[in-house]
């Protein structure tokens, strides 16, 4: 079981809004249940959303890139970077 928020970046999905990244923080503080961040997301969304996130939902931040494996690996680091 876990609890999705999102999209965190801007997207043509749904209605244009976006996940408020403070939900992640009191979601982390207060629930066990784990947090997956989805949705746009990009370098900087996911540097800081780290900390307070279980767990990122990552399809077209690599698919659509020219090289999925380097775009992978740069969010990757992204992850234990502050």
């Amino acid at each position: 079981d876990y609890v999705s928020f999102g999209p965190m970046g801007i997207t043509a999905l749904g209605d244009g809004a976006q996940a408020d990244p403070e939900i992640f923080e009191w979601w982390s503080q207060m629930i066990e249940l784990p947090v997956v961040a989805e949705g746009a997301l990009d370098v900087e969304l996911i540097r800081t959303l780290a900390p307070i996130t279980d767990f990122f939902a990552i399809g077209d931040e690599i698919w659509r890139a020219d090289d999925p494996a380097t775009a992978l690996t740069t969010l990757i680091k992204a992850m234990s970077q502050p």
